[in-house]
Protein backbone atom coordinates (compact mmCIF):
# COMPACT_ATOMS: atom_id res chain seq x y z
CA UNK A 1 0.00 0.00 0.00
CA UNK A 2 1.60 3.05 -0.51
CA UNK A 3 1.58 6.41 1.41
CA UNK A 4 0.11 9.44 0.56
CA UNK A 5 2.24 12.54 0.75
CA UNK A 6 1.16 15.36 3.65
CA UNK A 7 -0.19 17.82 1.66
CA UNK A 8 -2.83 15.05 0.10
CA UNK A 9 -4.44 14.70 3.32
CA UNK A 10 -5.05 18.09 3.80
CA UNK A 11 -8.50 19.49 3.42
CA UNK A 12 -8.52 22.37 0.85
CA UNK A 13 -9.15 24.63 3.93
CA UNK A 14 -6.04 23.52 5.77
CA UNK A 15 -3.35 25.89 4.61
CA UNK A 16 -0.81 25.32 8.06
CA UNK A 17 2.43 25.56 7.10
CA UNK A 18 2.01 26.58 4.01
CA UNK A 19 3.73 29.94 2.06
CA UNK A 20 1.40 32.42 1.30
CA UNK A 21 0.60 35.73 0.81
CA UNK A 22 1.44 38.49 3.52
CA UNK A 23 -1.81 38.37 5.89
CA UNK A 24 -3.35 41.64 5.86
CA UNK A 25 -4.43 42.49 9.63
CA UNK A 26 -6.27 45.56 8.74
CA UNK A 27 -9.56 45.98 9.49
CA UNK A 28 -12.04 46.81 6.17
CA UNK A 29 -15.51 47.75 5.86
CA UNK A 30 -18.04 45.00 5.52
CA UNK A 31 -20.46 44.72 2.50
CA UNK A 32 -23.88 44.87 3.81
CA UNK A 33 -24.69 41.52 2.66
CA UNK A 34 -21.36 40.36 4.82
CA UNK A 35 -22.87 41.54 7.83
CA UNK A 36 -26.31 39.67 7.14
CA UNK A 37 -24.55 36.81 6.78
CA UNK A 38 -22.70 37.01 10.07
CA UNK A 39 -25.58 38.10 11.72
CA UNK A 40 -27.58 35.12 10.53
CA UNK A 41 -24.84 32.90 11.67
CA UNK A 42 -25.01 34.31 15.35
CA UNK A 43 -28.92 34.03 14.90
CA UNK A 44 -28.60 30.27 14.06
CA UNK A 45 -25.71 29.52 17.12
CA UNK A 46 -28.60 31.58 19.50
CA UNK A 47 -31.45 29.83 18.78
CA UNK A 48 -28.96 26.38 18.87
CA UNK A 49 -29.94 25.64 15.16
CA UNK A 50 -26.24 25.65 13.96
CA UNK A 51 -22.80 25.29 15.70
CA UNK A 52 -19.64 26.46 14.83
CA UNK A 53 -18.33 22.88 14.46
CA UNK A 54 -21.51 22.50 11.99
CA UNK A 55 -20.95 25.27 10.16
CA UNK A 56 -16.78 24.07 9.84
CA UNK A 57 -17.82 20.87 8.44
CA UNK A 58 -19.73 22.35 5.93
CA UNK A 59 -17.26 24.63 4.62
CA UNK A 60 -15.03 21.99 4.73
CA UNK A 61 -16.76 19.01 3.08
CA UNK A 62 -17.64 21.82 -0.13
CA UNK A 63 -14.79 20.76 -2.06
CA UNK A 64 -11.93 22.41 -3.41
CA UNK A 65 -13.18 24.01 -6.65
CA UNK A 66 -16.44 25.86 -4.54
CA UNK A 67 -14.01 26.66 -1.81
CA UNK A 68 -11.64 28.11 -4.00
CA UNK A 69 -14.34 30.37 -6.07
CA UNK A 70 -16.38 31.62 -3.09
CA UNK A 71 -15.52 34.84 -0.49
CA UNK A 72 -15.49 33.84 2.75
CA UNK A 73 -19.45 35.05 3.88
CA UNK A 74 -19.99 33.45 0.41
CA UNK A 75 -18.52 30.20 2.19
CA UNK A 76 -20.07 30.67 5.55
CA UNK A 77 -23.79 31.28 3.41
CA UNK A 78 -23.43 28.31 1.80
CA UNK A 79 -22.57 26.02 4.37
CA UNK A 80 -25.23 27.43 6.79
CA UNK A 81 -27.93 26.36 3.68
CA UNK A 82 -26.20 22.94 3.49
CA UNK A 83 -27.11 22.74 7.47
CA UNK A 84 -30.12 23.94 7.18
CA UNK A 85 -31.16 21.20 4.87
CA UNK A 86 -29.57 18.53 6.54
CA UNK A 87 -31.64 19.45 9.51
CA UNK A 88 -34.85 19.89 8.14
CA UNK A 89 -35.03 22.91 8.77
CA UNK A 90 -35.82 24.59 5.03
CA UNK A 91 -36.12 21.95 2.11
CA UNK A 92 -33.72 22.72 -0.76
CA UNK A 93 -36.69 23.59 -3.00
CA UNK A 94 -37.69 26.36 -0.43
CA UNK A 95 -34.76 27.75 -0.35
CA UNK A 96 -34.66 28.11 -4.22
CA UNK A 97 -38.34 29.51 -4.07
CA UNK A 98 -36.96 31.92 -1.62
CA UNK A 99 -33.50 32.74 -3.43
CA UNK A 100 -36.05 33.71 -6.87
CA UNK A 101 -38.29 36.24 -4.44
CA UNK A 102 -35.79 39.35 -4.76
CA UNK A 103 -35.02 38.46 -8.07
CA UNK A 104 -38.93 38.91 -9.08
CA UNK A 105 -39.09 42.17 -6.94
CA UNK A 106 -36.55 43.71 -8.72
CA UNK A 107 -38.53 43.07 -12.57
CA UNK A 108 -41.29 45.03 -11.48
Amino acid sequence: MSQKHPNELQGIHDLGGMLCEPFNEEEHEYLPWEKRVHALRELLARKKLLSVDELRRSVESMGAEKYRSRSYYEQWIWAMSQVMIEKGVISSDELARRMEQPKKMGEQ
